[in-house]
């Protein structure tokens, strides 16, 4: 029987107006679970950010996992004492009075284009890909179909808003002396080409929510050439645009963006902003810009905080292999991607585990992927990489521009472990990540010097990657844009020996794999990924599996 919350009704319902809000859903009760209601790490972090904001109480995201019932989780969050510390320099948007906002061209919290900038950890790792081996993109290709209408002149005005307040969309990365420099220039226009896609075809009505259906020939046409063609990082031009329309008059509107500048939680942002500079297109407000954010992160370095999450992950990958091996072919292949065969319903039948061992589904995920890495390599140690946002600072949570760092998951077995076993390390290992961001991972390897092979990184050449499409639903000047999902593209910008990506969209998990050929021939990827998708369909019924043959 369920215990009644303590906690008084009135706190009750401020903390039900948190939850009602991060998760999208109304009507939250004190024994509803944060799983059961389709919560997820990404938004872990974004609810114990919110709630620590309206009660004023510094909450760790293991709370939440520790305490996942509404009732429960409130309880202990009013019982918490360690006040928040709001950064002095931190002001909430809606507190700048608006005859503060400025309607020149240029909007406010800018810098002179002659100031030098800093890259994050992040940029240096991209811009650094990108000099050894120049055949390497890193761009984002990006696809929403559209319900209603967007009017090509007022986009192609809001894309220009958007560039002049958001420094990141204009800033230059210099190669200098051997070296490298960041600048800004001057505000400028992308263009945006308008893209005729034919008549659509005959039989799209009959397919529902599948995300793979009416996609014309002309918008991958348009995205597998915006990939192949290389952005100019001195140019400070790293945004492609297009907007299509088929004979029937419905519309797609498609971006191509270099990682430099975007990441997966940025394009919730980017959406918004985009929606708001169509709308109000001469009204400027203040962002946060991203150099706030590298000076941010700069800061972080040798802090007591920077160095207690270095020890925590010396102490993690101690002993640990710096690369999972991986059968290459004995001729190089072409890099590839395909989709998983996952049952339909799976996120349901996955919430009865989520909420009786307090998992997300990314752990449950994670849990399939290193069960099937012991089981293909016959290891009883085992490690690989998931990227995460480093956005707990609540200044940075509306960030537009990169925030990614990387988190190493590391499994260990003994002849007696199962699968429950493996399932509770990996809840221990993700919240361990959540909680120990402030090092970036290069600082990690840099502290380590572990062994390292050309063309792999150490411990994350199996990569575990989270996609939630559905955040990337949004309302653009009075149009719906729902995301399309396009399989094929991924091939191309294939970066780890293995990828699994799960992409929750439309309430469903797709998987879907992709790898590099000179690494991993196609028929071993299939083999591996066959061995994950089975186990995580069936993971309810395998918690008591073996993860190793006993003998």
């Amino acid at each position: 029987m369920d215990s009644v919350p303590n906690t008084p009704p009135g706190q009750l319902r401020r903390m039900a107006a948190v939850w009602e809000q991060v998760l999208k859903k109304g009507g939250i009760g004190p024994d509803d679970s944060f799983f059961t209601l389709g919560g997820q790490s990404v938004m872990a972090g974004a609810l114990v950010r919110a709630a620590g904001e309206r009660f004023g109480v510094r909450i760790p995201v293991r709370t939440l996992f520790e305490h996942s019932r509404l009732g429960e989780f409130t309880d202990h969050v009013v019982g918490l004492a360690l006040p928040t510390a709001p950064s002095p320099d931190a002001v909430p948007t809606d507190a700048v009075p608006t005859d503060a906002l400025s309607t020149d061209s240029v909007p406010p919290n800018t810098v002179s284009t002659d100031v030098p900038l800093e890259m994050t950890a992040f940029q240096r790792r991209i811009w650094l890909a990108e000099q050894i081996d120049p055949g390497v993109r890193n761009h984002v290709p990006l696809a929403w179909s559209v319900a209603g209408r967007l009017d090509p002149d007022r986009l192609r005005v809001a894309l220009g808003r958007l560039v002049a307040e958001h420094e990141i969309l204009r800033t230059r990365f210099v190669e200098e002396d051997g070296g490298w420099s960041v600048r800004l220039r001057e505000p400028w226009q992308p263009p945006l080409e308008l893209l005729d896609l034919g008549e659509a075809p005959d039989d799209t009505a009959d397919h529902g929510s599948d995300d793979t259906c009416d996609i014309p020939d002309g918008v991958t046409e348009w995205l597998e050439a915006a990939l192949r063609r290389p952005f100019d990082l001195e140019s400070g031009q790293l945004l492609r645009a297009a907007l299509g329309e088929s004979g029937d008059g419905r519309q797609v509107l498609l971006l191509c963006v270099h990682h430099m500048v975007i990441d997966g939680e940025s394009i919730p942002v980017l959406l918004a902003e985009l929606d708001r500079c169509c709308a109000t297109p001469d009204r400027p407000r203040p962002v946060v810009q991203y150099r706030e954010f590298a000076a941010h992160q700069r800061e972080q370095r040798d802090s007591a905080a920077w160095h207690t999450d270095l020890a925590y992950w010396e102490s993690a990958l101690k002993g640990a292999s710096a690369d999972t091996p991986l059968p290459a072919p004995d001729r190089p292949e072409p890099n590839g991607a395909f989709r998983l065969p996952l049952p339909a319903g799976l996120l349901g039948t996955l919430r009865a585990v989520q909420s009786e061992q307090g998992v997300s589904w990314f752990m449950v995920a994670a849990t399939a992927l290193a069960v099937s890495l012991h089981r293909w390599t016959g290891l009883d140690d085992v490690t690989f990489g998931s990227p995460t946002a480093n956005r707990d600072h609540h200044r940075f949570a509306g960030l537009f521009g990169p925030s990614l760092n990387t988190a190493v998951l590391r499994s260990g077995v003994t002849a007696d472990s199962t699968v429950l076993d493996v399932l509770l390390r990996m809840r221990g290992e993700a919240l361990g990540a959540l909680e120990h961001q402030a090092v970036e991972f290069d600082d990690v390897l840099h502290h380590l010097k572990p062994a390292r092979r050309f063309g792999h990184t150490p411990y994350v050449n199996v990569t575990l990657n989270m996609n939630l499409l559905d955040d990337h639903v949004a309302v653009v000047d009075g149009a719906r844009l729902t995301p399309l999902l396009i399989d094929e593209l991924r091939s191309d910008y294939a970066k780890f020996g293995l990828t699994v990506t799960m992409v929750q969209l439309a309430g469903r998990l797709i998987g879907l794999a992709s790898h590099r050929g000179d690494q991993l021939g196609a028929d071993a990827v299939r083999d591996v990924t066959d061995r994950f998708a089975d186990l995580l369909a069936r993971l309810p019924e395998a918690l008591d599996e073996p993860v190793l043959p006993r003998h």
